[in-house]
C-alpha cells in the first residue's frame, strides 16, 4: 500500500480525471482513488446518511454516479474558486447520496416489501410468461446486479451469507473475499444492496402503473 501511496500521491487533479476516464481501466489507480483519495468523504457519507461504518455498499453507487454519461461529473469539474477535485466530488457525492436516500426511503411509503408483491414475483415461472404480471416485467428491466440480488434474496429466499458468493462480485470492495470481513459488515452491505434493488423494482413498477398503487412520492 505504501508503494501505491508513493506512486499516486503527487498526481494532479487533471491527471486523475484522465486516468479515471481512460480505457482500459487501471485497476490499481481506481482502487487507490476510490478507497484512499475519496475514502474520507465516502466514510462520512456512509456514517451520516446511511448510518453504516462500511463504505463498500456505496462505492459501487459512487462509481456509477461518476461514470454515468461518459463521466459527466468529472468533465464538469472546472476547479472554480480554488476547489480541488476532492472537495468538488465530496459536495457532489453528498448531494447525490442525500437524494438517493430520499428515494430509498420512498420504498417504505409504497411498502414494496408487502407479501403480495414479492409473492407474485417469487411464484412466477417461465411457463407463465404469456401472462407476465407487471412485477415480473419490471424485474426483467432491472440490471444484472439487481436481478441477481432479488433472485437470490427474494425469489430463492436465501440469507445474505448464503447468497454472498454470488452477490459480492457486484460490490466494489477492495476485499475480494467477503469471508475476510466481519459477518455483520457483509450482512449490512448486502442488506443495503437489497434495499436498492427493491427501489429499482418499485421505480419500474411505477412506470407500469402510472400513478396507481405503486406511485412513489418523491
Amino acid at each position: 500500500m505504501q508503494r501505491k501511496k508513493d506512486k499516486y500521491a503527487q498526481i494532479s487533479d487533471s491527471e486523475w480525471i484522465d486516468i479515471l476516464m481512460a480505457t482500459p481501466k487501471d485497476d490499481d489507480a481506481h482502487e487507490y482513488f476510490f478507497y484512499q483519495k475519496c475514502g474520507a468523504f465516502l466514510t462520512y457519507i456512509s456514517l451520516t446518511i446511511f448510518d453504516s461504518n462500511s463504505i463498500y455498499a456505496i462505492v459501487g453507487s459512487f462509481y456509477q454516479f461518476l461514470s454515468y454519461n461518459d463521466w459527466q461529473v468529472l468533465r464538469n469539474y472546472k476547479g472554480r474558486n480554488g476547489a480541488t477535485l476532492c472537495s468538488y466530488l465530496s459536495r457532489s457525492a453528498i448531494n447525490h447520496f442525500i437524494n438517493l436516500k430520499r428515494r430509498e426511503d420512498a420504498i417504505i411509503k409504497v411498502d414494496i416489501d408487502q407479501p403480495t408483491i414479492l409473492q407474485e414475483l417469487s411464484q412466477f415461472t417461465v411457463e407463465e410468461r404469456e401472462e407476465m404480471p407487471p412485477v415480473w416485467e419490471a424485474y426483467e428491466q432491472l440490471n444484472e446486479r439487481d436481478r441477481t440480488i432479488l433472485r437470490l434474496l427474494v425469489i430463492e429466499e436465501k440469507s445474505a451469507l448464503e447468497a454472498a458468493d454470488a452477490i459480492w462480485p457486484y460490490v466494489k470492495s477492495k476485499n475480494k473475499d467477503w469471508r475476510s470481513l466481519p459477518t455483520k459488515r457483509v450482512q449490512d452491505t448486502i442488506s443495503m444492496l437489497k434495499k436498492r434493488a427493491l427501489l429499482s423494482l418499485s421505480l419500474e413498477l411505477n412506470k407500469h402503473h402510472k400513478g396507481n398503487f405503486y406511485q412513489i412520492e418523491m
